[in-house]
């Protein structure tokens, strides 16, 4: 009996159990199942905090993604509403942080901003973002509420502190490339001083040199700087320039907002003497018999690049070869500084010409040039002989206001230099020389200063050599654009020959052609009759025109390019006479009676 009974017992715990379990088991996958649809809905729906913007006693504005999917179908779901919670901590003893004071905004938008006035942005803060109403994920119903994760930390991890005062750019005298920034901050600004010096700032300047806006928006740079006390170096500029400085701040090298830029203050940098000569050439003007030579020197101002500051005056000086100076420099010597030219008069001989640019910190270094006499100049040209000019010269226009020219230096020789001379072509010769002074490695130069559309330029490149010789020039003429002649030759009547006329014309001064001439058309009009013209090729300037009637004849030449026909010369009014006509007449009949007469004659005598 007992042993029955305990069976029966054993059995019936076994099945409390099993029982027990089945339950459990349910109970574990309902919880299980739940839990993950719960946390699929809330993760799915709830919104996440992007960043935050801290201002300094002032307030904070955040940023979040919404995080709900979009509405089922069906009626519109009630509308969301954000809630921007910001929770000021402190922390107690036990360094437990426990909620002293909070600040929020609500929204239907997806940013906010709370005002923390007067809390200092040193505290740490806790920010969530709590939504209400909108649809729940898959349509199940109406989402009564969400809540971000919260997320706490010092306000100045994300502090946009506020913009600094440049109290001075100035000049540092032993440092040419160097400036001297001082600065203030607000009384309450986020970060302290010994923070500040301790290099918990992190500095940005903007800067952008005057000389380079040149009516177009300045480029602006910007570079890391320590500004560790109120007033700092920074040495990365020209010698001699003048910038335009602004500052911003952000605390510690973090991702936060940097702070707006202080307002604009400019300085100049200290002047260095000029880093580079002057390039430096010479045009010979004119030569007498007797050897002299009126000679222009020329040269280039410095770019703001090299010259360190503000030049003040040029220094010229000439000497004979291997002698004295010359004594009488004519409007050479000491140059005002916007000069780029000066004349002197040379006696036979060689000579050397320098020429140096002076600011306020010094002198630059020297440009040479060599004026050898005849028969060295004439030994000069014997040596370019054996090494011909610049070959395989080409002048290509690019617009209207520029020319490509391109070149090949003379083979096995020592070039020290090339330059490239141009000028407009004119009928009296006189026009302003243009030149650029090119490194030996170079054999290409596009040329724009005073270059026009419809004007005929002469192009020259000259080798100049290591002892101060040159070579023979390489020259090419060319158009940027070409354009029709602004008028028309004159014609001039050279003979009237019964019904013919004999005429010639002059070329046009180059001035007027405004291009190379193609052809020339000369118009001719009878009284009582239309107008005929003749076409002649450009090289020929001189016409005949036949078999014309007595009476009046208008005429005038057109000149073209290949831009087309211009205007029309100054017209030529040609009176033919009967009595011209009959000239030829009675001069032919008498020929033919005798030619008739002997005939006949002849014809007797054989019989």
């Amino acid at each position: 009996m007992k042993g029955n009974g305990l069976h029966s017992a054993v059995r019936q715990s076994l099945m409390d159990l099993r029982d027990t379990a089945v339950v459990w088991g349910l109970l574990l996958a309902w919880v299980t199942l739940g839990k993950c649809n719960l946390t699929k809905v809330r993760s799915g729906s709830r919104p996440h905090l992007l960043d935050c913007v801290f201002l300094q006693r002032s307030n904070v504005t955040c940023r979040w993604e919404p995080g709900a999917p979009p509405p089922p179908p069906g009626p519109p779901p009630p509308a969301t509403r954000y809630t921007l919670v910001v929770e000021k901590m402190r922390r107690t003893v036990n360094q437990s942080l426990v909620v002293t004071e909070t600040f929020g905004c609500s929204t239907s938008t997806t940013s906010c901003t709370a005002h923390i006035h007067p809390s200092n942005v040193a505290f740490v803060f806790c920010v969530s973002v709590v939504v209400r109403g909108g649809a729940a994920r898959g349509g199940v119903g109406a989402r009564r509420g969400g809540r971000s994760l919260r997320r706490c930390q010092s306000g100045r991890k994300e502090v946009m502190l506020a913009p600094v005062s440049l109290l001075r750019v100035d000049p540092v005298r032993t440092k040419p490339r160097c400036l001297l920034l001082e600065w203030d901050r607000p009384l309450s600004y986020a970060v302290s001083h010994s923070e500040i010096n301790g290099g918990n700032l992190t500095s940005q300047i903007e800067y952008f040199t005057q000389e380079q806006t040149c009516g177009r928006q300045p480029v602006r740079e910007r570079r890391f700087v320590q500004a560790r006390t109120d007033s700092f170096q920074v040495c990365l500029f020209r010698p001699g320039a003048t910038y335009c400085v602004r500052l911003r701040n952000r605390y510690l090298a973090s991702s936060g907002p940097w702070s707006p830029w202080s307002p604009q203050r400019c300085g100049s940098t200290a002047e260095d003497a000029p880093s580079a000569a002057p390039p430096f050439w010479r045009q010979v003007l004119q030569t007498d018999e007797s050897g002299w030579r009126r000679v222009s020197l020329l040269w280039k101002p410095l770019h703001a690049g090299v010259a360190n500051g503000r030049v003040v005056f040029h220094n010229v000086s000439c000497r004979w070869r291997d002698g004295p100076a010359l004594e009488d420099l004519g409007t050479c010597g000491v140059v005002r500084r916007t000069a780029t030219s000066c004349d002197l008069l040379f006696p036979p001989g060689s000579f050397s010409c320098s020429i140096a640019a002076t600011n306020s910190a010094g002198a630059s270094p020297a440009s040479q040039i060599w004026l050898l006499s005849g028969p060295e100049t004439e030994k000069q040209r014997n040596i370019s002989k054996d090494a011909p000019p610049p070959s395989q010269i080409t002048v290509t226009p690019l617009d209207d206001h520029s020319l490509d020219v391109r070149w090949t230096a003379p083979a096995d020789q020592s070039v020290n230099s090339f330059v490239v001379e141009w000028s407009a072509v004119t009928s009296d010769g006189r026009s302003a020389l243009h030149w650029e002074r090119l490194n030996a490695s170079q054999e290409q130069l596009v040329i724009t200063d005073g270059v026009e559309p419809h004007v005929r330029y002469g192009v020259r490149v000259v080798a100049v050599y290591a002892h101060g010789g040159t070579g023979r020039a390489a020259a090419r003429f060319a158009y940027t654009r070409q354009g029709v002649p602004s008028a028309g030759p004159e014609v001039e009547v050279q003979e009237i020959r019964a019904s013919r006329l004999e005429l010639t014309w002059r070329p046009l001064p180059v001035e007027q052609r405004r291009g190379y001439i193609q052809n020339y058309t000369v118009y001719y009009t009878h009284e009582h009759n239309p107008t005929r013209s003749k076409s002649l090729p450009a090289p020929v300037l001189r016409c005949s025109l036949g078999n014309l009637l007595p009476g009046c004849y208008i005429l005038s030449i057109v000149a073209s390019t290949v831009a087309g026909p211009g205007a029309a010369g100054p017209t030529v009014v040609v009176s033919i006479a009967k009595e011209d006509m009959s000239v030829e007449v009675i001069m032919v009949l008498p020929l033919l009676t005798a030619a008739v007469l002997l005939l006949g004659l002849l014809t007797h005598r054989a019989m």
